[in-house]
């Protein structure tokens, strides 16, 4: 008997949570599954250091020149180059399921379902994703998916709200081999003129409006003197990014902004004395679990999976939005007015390691296999 193929689609390739998660997820299930990956764009992360068994990477360019010549594609074979790519990747492979990694992409639910091949969703977004997602795609890629892949119990409750009964909850993880500090916090500090005796908040994730990135001035204005913020991520060139600048700068607000330092990721995340998400809705944010690792205490708005995740001696969640508030919490954690447990950080994140959530994927594909 054959080993079973699964073809994985996925947006980007790049390092964000969803494709972390699945990047970690392949690398466990190697031996297990027989796993191809097709990526819709180049992306560092499986361009270079990719997990499956079989990798295919998408460099078609985006232009307006490409708009063109994939409209004149499509009137011509009814079908896109990407589309005809895919089909010959399956010839390929002949992939006995497909597993679409994240809910952005319903062009290939659509073409699973005309090739008579059973798919997965797996679902790493909560409602706010939902408004960037045409109608009728939206609603035909749940109402064909075999299986719908919930990363928390939110993600699940709003499928399920919406009648849809063939989910099942697959926590996201980290892989805590990974979590490697090799530089000291005060080098780093210094570096950043930050301090020795500052109390350091960072952030880490893409700046985005869900993600809560233009809140940083309002909340940093209400954090004591000696207080920095850190946003640890991309640096996204928008009206936005203005806005952060001329009000820390005029403000003299402690706000630094330092880029992805994905050759040094963990040492600056290490670097911070405390965690502090700000987004306005995030449904298992896989940096929490890398800061509980870390064991630095996290405050957050209840903006979907924290509240799922935190425990009492973890830190603190506010259940408003308002930046005032997250500030007071995170003010109480740096004066000790809450209680921190360093080891319960640590254990929770550990419960949340690949290796602890492993079998439940692998008794997922076994089971869906006929």
């Amino acid at each position: 008997m054959k080993d079973k193929t699964i073809l994985f689609l996925t947006p980007t390739g790049g390092r964000t949570g969803s494709e972390m998660m699945l990047w970690y997820l392949l690398k466990h299930l190697s031996g297990k599954i027989r796993s191809v990956v097709y990526s819709c764009s180049n992306g560092e992360l499986f361009a270079k250091h990719s997990t499956a068994d079989q990798t295919f990477i998408n460099t078609g360019k985006n232009g307006f020149l490409s708009k063109i010549y994939e409209g004149i594609y499509f009137q011509l074979f009814r079908k896109t180059p990407e589309e005809n790519r895919i089909l010959k990747i399956q010839a390929q492979v002949k992939a006995d399921k497909w597993y679409l990694n994240t809910l952005t992409m319903p062009r290939f639910a659509r073409l699973a379902h005309s090739l008579h091949i059973p798919y997965y969703v797996h679902v790493h977004e909560l409602v706010g994703i939902y408004d960037e997602i045409v109608y009728d795609d939206f609603r035909f890629q749940f109402d064909h998916a075999e299986k719908i892949i919930c990363c928390s119990a939110i993600v699940e409750k709003r499928i399920r709200q919406m009648g849809y009964n063939n989910t099942i909850l697959l926590h996201e993880f980290v892989d805590t081999e990974k979590i490697v500090v090799k530089q000291p916090a005060e080098a780093l500090r210094k570096q950043l003129g930050i301090p020795a005796n500052a109390f350091v908040w960072l952030m880490s994730g893409s700046m985005n409006h869900r993600k809560g990135y233009d809140l940083v001035p309002d909340v940093v204005e209400n954090l004591p003197e000696n207080t920095y913020l850190i946003w640890l991520g991309n640096i996204k060139k928008t009206g936005v990014l203005h806005y952060l600048q001329q009000r820390a700068s005029t403000e003299k607000l402690n706000f630094l902004m330092i880029g992805e330092q994905s050759d040094a990721y963990y040492d600056y995340f290490n670097m911070a004395d405390g965690f502090v998400l700000l987004a306005r809705e995030d449904p298992f944010p896989l940096v929490m679990i890398e800061a509980a690792y870390l064991q630095k205490p996290i405050a957050g708005f209840n903006s979907g999976g924290i509240s799922e995740f935190m425990q009492p001696g973890m830190g603190l969640v506010v259940d408003s939005f308002n930046p005032g508030d997250l500030a007071g919490a995170m003010v109480q954690i740096q004066n000790k007015q809450t209680e921190i447990n360093t080891k319960t950080l640590k254990n929770r994140a550990i419960n949340f390691d690949i290796r602890n959530q492993i079998e439940k994927w692998v008794s997922f594909f076994n089971e869906n296999q006929e």
